[in-house]
Parts: structure tokens; C-alpha cells; sequence
């Protein structure tokens, strides 16, 4: 996918922040990154999701952070409005300009610690326990209030962000973007390619032919802009796909391996054990004892 620069904010002028409420038959944004800082609460909604190299499933409840300029995706499983015809993709989302907030809040306040919070952020956050309930209802708040008592919830929000640690970072620590806006949409239709085909066998001359390029040229293209390999890309989507399943508990494991797309048993526990650092098995154990 082409992660779009998006201007977030460009008609709102002087405006430091901004509240979007987001109900739509599915996610449907491109692949795309912005200098705005992104607080992100899935509503109602589930699938995979991309932030930096960060390739995982999602599903509602869900409460993130993105710093700023850190591309990322949201998109839609098939199967969630199989499950449910009347499912809709929902979410809520707080925009602030970075830099307007640190000259905002300097006049009053030191700014060290949320200067440390806007760079940790370019990693992606992800929110757990009391911190995430506190945000969660902060935001939610937001979208109900007027302009006064918004930037009063604004800055309860930085307050509990920058003090919290109930949180894990998503994108790696050596991750930086390296999307051009030349890459037009040659990432966008590769990404969507294999959400939607990774149970079945990808092959990579049909991904290549997609986006007009030869497999070699495309493997380098590939790997410039993910930091990733394709067939590395792809297994992190059905190692996703595969942890959901895990945590729904309705398949066994050796069935589940080809419900991923992965071709034998064998091949599917050694790639989950080198993506996650233990065995199928494991991680079942892991989640049924939290």
C-alpha cells in the first residue's frame, strides 16, 4: 500500500486538536501516515493491522497511540461480516498536532515528559489495564463535550499518557519510515492482495505482476519499504491470524495450521515458534492461564 501523507488538520488552521467519530460499513483508509499524533479506540470492529512493521490482528476494545509520521492500516476481515451482516466498522479518534501542543503547554508546564511520550509514540502504543478504561472513557467524553471542557479532557489525556506504563510499543526499535510518495500505489494493492488471498498459496510472480514488476526487483522494492521480506511479511499475517484463533480456542492446532494458509503442521510450528518465541501449544497454555 502507498502510505499517503495525509494533512489531518489542514482546515481546522490554528486548531491543536481535533475529534472524529467514524461509523462506516468497513475501515476503508489507504495504508497512509501524517505529522498529527493519532489516539485511536476501536468501537466495534475486527481484522489486521499494519503500524510501521508491526503486523497484527485486531479486534474491538482495542486503544492506540501513533506518533507522528508512523504509517499505518486498519483493515476489515471478511469473516467479521460473515459472522454478522449488520456488523459496521467503528471507531473514535483524537488528532493533535504535536509541535502546537509543546508550544501550547511550555508556557505552563515543563515539557520534558511529554516531548519523551511524542517520541516513544512514533512507535505505535498500545493501551492496557487502568490506564486504557481512564483514556477510553476520556475520549469518550470528548466526543460529547463542548470546545472548553474538550481541552480540559485534552489535557487529563496527556497527563495520564505521559505518567502511564501500562502499555506495549508495536513498531520495532530499529523501525523508521521509509515510504516515498513515488511509490503511488504499489504497496496499497500488495497489502490488500494478501489480506485478503493469506489462507491460500500466495505466489510471488502474481504479486509481482500486480504491481509491474519483475520478482527480483520487486523482492528489493519490497524489502526497502517494510524492512521486512515478503514471505516475511506474509507469515506475520497468518501468525496473526493464527494467535486470533489460538485465543477464540475453537480449532485444533493441526487443523488451524492450514486454515492459515501454511501448507504442513511442521512448517506452521517452526515459523510460530521463530514470530513469537514459543510453540502453538505455548501460547495456547499462555492464554488460557491469563
Amino acid at each position: 500500500m502507498k502510505p499517503v501523507f495525509a494533512k489531518i488538520l489542514e482546515n481546522l488552521k490554528e486548531q491543536v486538536f481535533a475529534v472524529r467519530i467514524i461509523d462506516l460499513p468497513y475501515f476503508s483508509t489507504e495504508f497512509h501516515f501524517h505529522k498529527e499524533c493519532q489516539m485511536v479506540y476501536v468501537v466495534e470492529s475486527e481484522g489486521k493491522r499494519i503500524i510501521g512493521d508491526s503486523v497484527e490482528s485486531f479486534e474491538s476494545d482495542e486503544l492506540i497511540l501513533l506518533g507522528s509520521d508512523i504509517p499505518h492500516v486498519w483493515h476489515n476481515d471478511k469473516s467479521y461480516f460473515e459472522k454478522d451482516k449488520e456488523a459496521h466498522a467503528r471507531s473514535l479518534a483524537l488528532f493533535f498536532e504535536p509541535e502546537k501542543l509543546v508550544e501550547l503547554l511550555s508556557h505552563f508546564v515543563a515539557i520534558k515528559k511529554l516531548e519523551a511520550l511524542l517520541k516513544t509514540a512514533q512507535r505505535g502504543m498500545k493501551f492496557s489495564g487502568a490506564a486504557k478504561e481512564l483514556l477510553k472513557q476520556l475520549l469518550l467524553d470528548m466526543s460529547k463535550q463542548d470546545d472548553l471542557n474538550r481541552m480540559i479532557s485534552l489535557l487529563k489525556i496527556i497527563e495520564l499518557l505521559t505518567a502511564t506504563k501500562e502499555y506495549e510499543l508495536l513498531a520495532s526499535g530499529g523501525y523508521v519510515n521509509t515510504y516515498q510518495a513515488k511509490d503511488n500505489d504499489r504497496i496499497d494493492k500488495v497489502f490488500k492482495y494478501v489480506f485478503t488471498n493469506f489462507t491460500n498459496e500466495i505466489q510471488l510472480d502474481d504479486v509481482a505482476a500486480l504491481v509491474n514488476m519483475n520478482k527480483q526487483a520487486f523482492c528489493r522494492y519490497f524489502k526497502s519499504r517494510t524492512q521486512k521480506t515478503f514471505v516475511e511479511f506474509v507469515n506475520d499475517i497468518r501468525i496473526s491470524h493464527a494467535c486470533k484463533l489460538l485465543t477464540e480456542g475453537e480449532s485444533p492446532i493441526a487443523g488451524l495450521s492450514y486454515d492459515c494458509g501454511f501448507n504442513s503442521l511442521s512448517n506452521f510450528n517452526r515459523i510460530f515458534k521463530e514470530v513469537k518465541g514459543v510453540s502453538p501449544r505455548e501460547y495456547k497454555k499462555m492464554i488460557a492461564a491469563e
